[in-house]
Formats: C-alpha cells, structure tokens, sequence
C-alpha cells in the first residue's frame, strides 16, 4: 500500500490519537463527560477513517452523509484484499449511533457509553492492523 497523500493522512491520524486518548482518559470518571465521551468516540474512528481515505486515495473525505463513508472504506478494503471486513461493522455502529449521540434529547445511558468507547477501540485496532502500511508511516517517508 502507498501513501498517496502523507501530510493530510498524518493531520488526520493526529485528530484521531487525541479524540481516542481523550475519550479513555475521561471514560475513566463517566458521570460528568458521558456524552463527550461517547462523541469522542465517534469523532475518533471519522477521524482515522479520513486518515485511510486519504492515504488511499489521495482525496479527503467529503462525505456529508458519513455513512457513504462506510461503503467507501468497503470499497477500499476490497480493492487491498482486505478479507476481515469486522471493523466497518464498529465504523457504522458508531456512525448509526451518532445523531443520539449528539443530538438525542435523552440521556445516554452507560451502556451506550461503554459501547461506543469498546466500538472506538476495536476500529483503531482493526485499522491499525490491516491498514499498517498507511497509518505507520512517517510523513517524510
């Protein structure tokens, strides 16, 4: 795999690293941050799907509608040979749970928390392991 655009994926991988260590460090005392956290996990795993799309691809992602991101992320995961296809199912859950998240007038409940943040972290996994070529690399590589 090669590194289409490096600065832009390295800009992105950074966003990601901060909104993930972010939601640890605050998933550590849930009641007063519960919604932040669960947003951050979110924003975690846009991020360092736009990290992939752009190092792939070369393009940013532009996606209003993020979930035309989870069928974009299937097609680059396909055209690499990608068989474990199990982290785009935590990307969507993630994008499907994101207006409740954000915008939901009800209180989100532990669970949701938990979910998101166990969501979060299975996706950076599965990126950084079968993406390693793009989210590994150094920017003067």
């Amino acid at each position: 795999m090669k590194n289409l655009d490096p600065i832009t994926t390295q800009q992105y991988i950074e966003k990601a690293d901060h909104f993930l260590q972010t939601m640890k460090l605050a998933a550590l005392e849930l009641a007063p941050y519960r919604t932040g956290i669960a947003l951050l996990a979110v924003h975690s795993a846009i991020s360092l799907n736009d990290a992939i799309t752009a190092g792939l691809t070369g393009k940013r992602g532009k996606h209003r509608d993020h979930l035309a991101a989870v069928k974009e992320l299937e097609r680059i995961s396909r055209k690499h040979r990608i068989q474990n296809l199990n982290g785009i199912g935590h990307f969507r859950w993630l994008l499907t749970e994101k207006t409740k998240i954000a915008y939901g007038h009800e209180r989100l409940d532990d669970t949701l928390i938990h979910m998101s943040v166990d969501r979060a972290e299975r996706f950076h996994s599965w990126a950084y392991n079968y993406f390693k070529e793009i989210l590994h690399a150094s920017v003067g590589a």
